[in-house]
């Protein structure tokens, strides 16, 4: 029977966070962090995530991207420079580097890498298969209706801002709400707001320029998420679709890029938010 990864830690309310498994009695954390008095704890407390679990989670609910090889140099690193083990679609190493987008030149492996991989392997050794928490998709439906923390009002839905993860009001959610009977006004008013802007302009413009846009000369080349700039396309695993770039917002202080996508399947604009390292092939006319 598979075993939920769940979050552990000292403490009820702070400290630091794991993603793991209880095994019986025993606690076993993806990066092997060993104390008898890490216990289960809920979802959305104020503890501090730990970052090699969090990146274990990465590793684990992330598609791969076609032709990753198995190991890249850090960025800016030298031909001699060990290769860091990345975790999947990204430009980033299970040690937390920032890597290049070439392969490693040497056998030379990082030891921290080797040592959370070998952390993670014995986890999902030990307990087998893991159920893991759902995946939030590439770019969601943003008609759906969700519910707030606490669920205190099942019947009101609130809309979901994809770039905060909070509703258009700027309440914390937790899941969606397929029951709700009412949409909370404030949501609503935001969102048609944003979304009559979008169809009367945006997505008229974005309409042309995809029908024309394989007719172009265009780069095209791996990178990560925070090189992406307005009148960019990207693809990236995990998702079929060509997504246009109509706008970025890349906070240098943040792991997060925040981008306004053209979806063509789907007639549609919306807010997405990637990790700055996420790996995406960027389709780019030469400038």
């Amino acid at each position: 029977m598979p075993l939920p990864l769940i979050r552990l830690a000292t403490g009820p309310v702070n400290g630091t966070a794991h993603f793991g498994a209880l095994l019986g009695t025993e606690t076993m954390t993806a990066c092997a962090t060993h104390s008898p008095d890490l216990q289960p704890i809920p979802e959305l407390t104020a503890h501090t995530p730990c970052q090699s679990c969090s990146r274990a989670l990465l590793a684990l609910t992330t598609a791969p991207h076609p032709g990753e090889p198995k190991a890249r140099p850090a960025r800016d690193a030298g031909r001699g420079s060990a290769g860091h083990l990345p975790i999947p679609g990204h430009l980033l190493g299970y040690c937390g580097n920032p890597l290049d987008n070439r392969p490693a030149p040497t056998r030379r492996r990082c030891t921290l890498c080797t040592r959370l991989n070998d952390a993670f392997d014995a986890l999902r050794r030990r307990a087998g298969e893991l159920l893991l928490p759902a995946v939030e998709p590439c770019h969601g439906d943003d008609t759906l209706l969700w519910a707030p923390v606490a669920r205190g009002d099942l019947v009101t839905g609130h809309r979901r801002n994809s770039v905060t993860g909070k509703g258009f009001c700027d309440r914390p959610l937790a899941g969606l709400n397929s029951g709700a009977s009412t949409e909370c006004a404030s949501c609503r008013i935001h969102w048609e707001d944003a979304e009559l802007v979008r169809q009367m302009f945006t997505v008229p413009h974005m309409r042309d320029k995809a029908r024309t846009w394989h007719q172009r000369d265009l780069d095209v080349f791996d990178d990560r998420a925070r090189t992406l700039t307005a009148g960019d396309a990207y693809t990236l695993s995990g998702c079929q679709e060509t997504h246009y770039v109509v706008a970025v917002a890349d906070r240098g202080g943040e792991n997060h890029t925040d981008l306004l996508v053209y979806l063509p399947a789907e007639e549609r604009v919306s807010d997405l938010r990637l990790r700055r390292d996420r790996l995406v092939v960027v389709q780019r006319p030469p400038r």
